[in-house]
């Protein structure tokens, strides 16, 4: 068993980021790295709402959402695998935040009896923010930080900031060498992608402290007996999943070379090859060209 649980399993990650000093340790580090006055005092950690009640979609996507002192709202989420319209899921979801914050009006005075008048509301929202956690890369984006926002395409400046979002794709900084690290989000991202394989003490916590509260939490050692069971069945839904997706991949992979050879037969067959020239040239025994040729 490896010394450190890993993030990218259901009980990992929220063991992690269900920990309120970590995780606001964590967005602190994310929105420093872009505006260093940013301070968040305090975190309140909620559930999440997997978008889909079924077992599979509950080993590609588990989240957690929190709320800041200011009522900020974040939902925080590991998607372990590439899909169709990821952005605008992230869209639908941030969305269903905001939908949240419908009609909770403000107090405008007080009655001749003290009570309170609320005023209508009007579409004031706290910020929305959403971090997603891509245990794969994007090839349409091959960044490993990147930070979304409503801007004006031309003049490039942001017209509101209550949606944003993040995505980072945890792979580039399974290859990255701890020198790479020049921010402090960069070393929490580098410590998250690579734990579940470093059998020693996570790196940079002479400079971060709170990794050493981080290190605590995620060592499988420190687990309860019930816990290291739960983490256990927790990592074995996940090896079984990834195990099915390479051999979905392979099987994927083989049907097309498989496609490709017999386009490629038939081309040189239609420019008047034989079949042993094209066994020659393929590499292939005439029979398997014989196959590939075969209507």
């Amino acid at each position: 068993m490896a010394r450190y649980i890993n993030p990218a399993t259901d009980f990992g990650f929220k063991r992690i980021f269900k920990d309120e000093e970590i995780t606001r340790g964590f967005l602190n580090a994310l929105l420093k790295s872009e505006d260093p006055t940013v301070n968040i005092a305090k975190v309140s950690i909620t559930d999440g709402e997997a978008d889909d009640s079924s077992k599979d979609i509950r080993r590609v996507v588990y989240d957690v959402h929190c709320t800041t002192d200011t009522g900020e709202e974040f939902v925080i989420e590991m998607q372990n695998e590439a899909q169709d319209f990821f952005a605008e899921r992230i869209v639908y979801y941030l969305a269903r935040a905001a939908s949240r914050q419908q009609g909770k009006g403000q107090i405008k005075s007080l009655d001749k009896d003290g009570k309170p008048l609320f005023k209508e509301w009007d579409y004031h929202l706290k910020n929305i923010y959403g971090v997603f956690f891509m245990n794969f890369k994007d090839a349409k984006h091959p960044a490993p930080l990147s930070h979304f926002a409503f801007m004006e395409t031309k003049e490039k400046y942001r017209d509101t900031d209550v949606f944003q979002y993040w995505k980072i794709q945890m792979p580039f900084y399974r290859q990255m060498k701890e020198s790479d690290c020049k921010t402090d989000v960069d070393k929490w991202i580098y410590n998250l992608s690579n734990m579940e394989n470093m059998e020693k003490e996570l790196s940079f916590t002479n400079e971060i402290p709170l990794f050493m509260r981080l290190e605590k939490i995620a060592t499988y050692s420190a687990l309860s007996p019930k816990q290291q069971m739960q983490y256990d069945d927790s990592f074995h839904n996940y090896v079984s999943y990834q195990g099915q997706m390479d051999f979905k991949y392979k099987e994927g992979k083989a049907e097309g070379i498989a496609q490709r050879n017999k386009e490629i037969a038939k081309e040189m067959k239609n420019n008047g090859m034989s079949e042993e020239v094209i066994s020659v040239i393929m590499k292939l025994p005439v029979e398997e060209v014989e196959k590939l040729l075969a209507p």
